[in-house]
């Protein structure tokens, strides 16, 4: 750990400890084989305890990339509502693009992690049932013939972070909170 703090190497919290907290040994070898490619990591997340049927809100993720790499291929964001049945309704977050998502800035000499922001406007269906709601990020593969497979679906790196996938396999989706759909 002190290592890789010397020499300004991306280190996700937590990676060197178990989920207890205690502290683990990790080889080198093992910390470049969890780190090749991207390695996101969700920072916050902004959003509502409750929306009203046929209103909008902004949701807001942050997350550092504490991978060598970006992702190489275009993939689409959303921000997805689950209901209490695993009904998903997914919003797209357009200005979302994980290619750009870097571990810092290139020119940056202090290897600075940068967090990446993350924005959606939900609008809740008028008539949609009132109750509570997951809300988690959903960042599933851009050819139509897998996006609808979770497998290919990106899962944040944050132990802390739930993984939801339905029944069907068709979501993998990484649950950030929960918010209230009221009349």
């Amino acid at each position: 750990l002190d290592q890789a703090r010397r020499e300004r190497l991306p280190i996700s919290d937590g990676y060197f400890e178990d989920s207890s907290g205690n502290p683990v040994e990790r080889t080198q070898f093992e910390y470049i084989r969890d780190h090749l490619g991207y390695r996101l990591e969700l920072q916050s997340a902004s959003l509502p305890a409750a929306i009203r049927r046929g209103e909008s809100a902004s949701v807001s993720i942050r997350l550092i990339n504490r991978g060598f790499s970006v992702m190489h291929n275009p993939r689409p964001v959303f921000i997805v509502l689950i209901d209490p049945a695993g009904n998903v309704e997914a919003f797209a977050a357009p200005a979302a693009d994980p290619r750009r998502w870097q571990p810092y800035e290139p020119a940056d000499a202090t290897f600075t992690p940068v967090c990446h922001e993350i924005t959606a406007d939900i609008r809740i269906a008028p008539d949609c049932a009132p109750g509570m709601r997951r809300i988690g990020l959903w960042l599933p593969d851009a050819a139509e013939g897998l996006r609808a497979d979770a497998r290919y679906s990106v899962r944040a790196a944050n132990r802390d972070v739930q993984w939801w996938v339905d029944a069907s396999g068709r979501w993998g989706v990484n649950v950030i909170g929960e918010i209230e759909i009221i009349k």
